[in-house]
């Protein structure tokens, strides 16, 4: 099978680890892969060709089987080159709660208005794939059922990558301060809010903040629980990889995370009750061998790579089926 994968960029972000993944696993066994990108962002490496495009000039989609976008420009250069009678079909994947997502980001007249912009642009695949049977309900309202499906997303984790010197130079000052709690990877614009927030709660001294960090899965091996309180989700990839390492797990209590664990699982809290969340991290570290072991377990059954591969393999070979 040839299949043609269309991201926005080759940055290290949710959709294109997504796409990476499939790319991975698709090559594995056996198929040619190729990639499109728009911007001149290179942070992850892909198992196959790549080739940056512009959104005005025409790839020859004939030459594919399946062409797999995943953001608004890749499914808006398919609304605006797909042939009326293409040989290729043309699948897309909703990487979140689309009008949920934008209003948060937008705010309630923009999100609307965009998240309404990303609907008719998807309205030319011939196949949409929500992440959890949840988000799938959740378009319903915007798909026929015919267009409709889900996959479960996975995360590949290179089990043999450790921290840098430098990196654990950080982590080896903690021991040193007793009463430090939690370790925060990562950036964005609410950064320095947090920061300040925890000066102003007296709490710095308990607070680590490493930054952005390539493969942030490294760290989970230092962690004893991993914490994942969303207010939404499309799929938690971060929490994946908690899963891959067989760490507890504390989240807030979300339709999609309810879906795709159990209380056996993980332990959930309401992000509007402070005693739920104390309970929840008492719980994680009084069952943690149990839920370590539960947690591990639901990922190689449920989620793991070859789960991930052969649920799109079916999605795309269903596709090409159809006349």
């Amino acid at each position: 099978m040839k299949i043609l994968f269309i991201v926005p960029s080759l940055k290290n972000a949710g959709p294109v680890l997504v796409a990476n993944d499939l790319v991975h696993q698709f090559v594995r066994h056996g198929h040619k892969c190729k990639v499109c990108y728009f911007d001149e962002i290179k942070e992850l490496d892909f198992d196959c060709d790549t080739e940056r495009i512009v959104i005005n000039r025409k790839i020859d989609f004939d030459e594919y089987d399946i062409v797999h976008t995943h953001g608004y420009r890749p499914q808006l250069y398919v609304f605006l080159h797909r042939p009326w009678h293409a040989k290729a079909k043309f699948v897309t994947t909703m990487h979140n709660y689309l009008f949920d997502d934008f209003s948060f980001t937008y705010g309630k007249f923009k999100g609307f208005l965009y998240g309404m912009l990303y609907l008719c642009v998807n309205s030319r695949a011939d196949k949409v794939v929500a992440l959890t049977k949840d988000a799938q309900c959740y378009y319903a309202k915007f798909f026929k059922a015919r267009k409709l499906t889900y996959a479960y997303n996975t995360r590949i984790c290179d089990y043999s990558l450790d921290l840098t010197a430098d990196e654990k130079r950080q982590l080896q000052a903690l021991p040193g301060c007793p009463d430090v709690k939690f370790c925060i990877v990562g950036d964005g614009a609410v950064r320095k809010e947090w920061e300040r927030l925890a000066e102003n709660l007296g709490v710095a001294d308990r607070v680590l903040f490493v930054g952005y960090k390539k493969a942030a899965y490294r760290y989970l091996p230092y962690f004893d629980a991993f914490a994942i309180p969303s207010h939404s989700e499309g799929f938690p990839l971060a929490m994946l990889e908690a899963a891959a390492f067989g760490k507890p797990i504390v989240a807030s209590n979300l339709d999609v995370f309810k879906e795709i664990f159990t209380d056996d699982e993980i332990a959930m809290f309401d992000l509007k009750d402070k005693k739920s969340v104390a309970t929840a991290i008492k719980r994680v570290l009084q069952d943690k061998e149990t839920l370590s072991c539960n947690i591990k377990l639901k990922y190689e059954k449920a989620y793991s790579p070859d789960c991930f591969y052969r649920r799109y393999l079916e999605i795309y070979n269903n596709l090409l089926a159809e006349q």
